[in-house]
């Protein structure tokens, strides 16, 4: 039995009744459980802490789950039972979550144009682009379905630099309000099923402005005009997955960018 730190985002799936489960995806660092339409991560400790995450205390070197994509697991009463190990769940950790609005003094802006233009040189400008009209228009569906889905792996790359996009929103204070409508998660809502389930879990946690903790230090530092503070904490998240990190900052640059643009001095 290997015990487990559970996220209030996904506790209720394990210590409510349980359920039958599908194995999405496996690594070294650990699973993605499919429970229904919700994704429950069972990831070590030297992995980034995705917000909905099981987590465990040993590395990805001292463990082992045993599981495949394709295997069987069940879910519930308090433990994740995979086909050769048990996690159970003993205690909870806090996800990292932006500010709802980190802008009590937006500092230099144009500097943190700057600073996330930087490593972004070379890019795919359909990224940016693509971004920038999802954020920037009445109607985003047509921006929002070029970009949901779009690229390889379990997070695409349009859908990591869309997550960056929420997360800038929401610490400028431009995210969705209580009763309002909200075209842009309307539209991403809406493709959800263009791309992997995995994905489509994270965008809807970046909606509500939870990440990794090294994303939410870049993004509230961003939302409050701090260019050292987000320089610093740009190599931590540009270290996420393959492209990941840098599809993510895409995001946000091209967010900032096209939210603050009337703010700002020319560089």
């Amino acid at each position: 039995m290997l015990p487990g730190a559970l996220s209030p985002l996904t506790a209720d799936l394990v210590r409510g009744p349980r359920h039958t489960a599908v194995v999405l995806a496996a690594s070294r660092a650990g699973v993605y459980l499919g429970v229904g339409d919700r994704v429950l991560p069972v990831l070590t400790s030297d992995a980034f802490a995705l917000p909905g995450a099981v987590r465990l205390g040993q590395p990805s070197g001292e463990v082992r789950l045993g599981a495949r994509p394709g295997d069987i697991a069940v879910v519930g009463a308090g433990a994740i039972r995979l086909p050769t190990v048990v996690v159970r769940g003993v205690r909870t950790w806090r996800p990292a979550r932006v500010p709802a609005t980190c802008a009590t003094d937006r500092g230099d802006l144009a500097h943190v144009c700057t600073v996330l233009r930087a490593p972004l040189a070379g890019g795919d400008d359909w990224l940016t682009a693509g971004v920038a009209r999802a954020v920037r228009d009445a109607d985003p569906r047509e921006a929002v379905t070029a970009l949901v889905g779009r690229g390889p792996g379990l997070t695409p790359s349009g859908d990591d630099a869309l997550a960056g996009a929420l997360l800038v929103r929401r610490s400028l204070g431009r995210g969705p309000r209580p009763g309002a409508p909200d075209p842009l998660l309307d539209a991403v809502r809406a493709r959800a099923w263009a791309t992997t389930a995995v994905s489509a879990a994270l965008l809807q946690a970046a909606a509500d402005g939870f990440a990794t903790g090294e994303v939410v230090d870049l993004v509230t530092a961003v939302g409050r005009g701090d260019a050292a503070r987000a320089r610093s904490a740009l190599p931590a998240v540009l270290a996420i997955g393959h492209t990941s990190g840098r599809d993510l900052v895409a995001g946000v640059s091209a967010a900032f960018e096209a939210l603050t643009s009337s703010e700002r001095v020319a560089v």
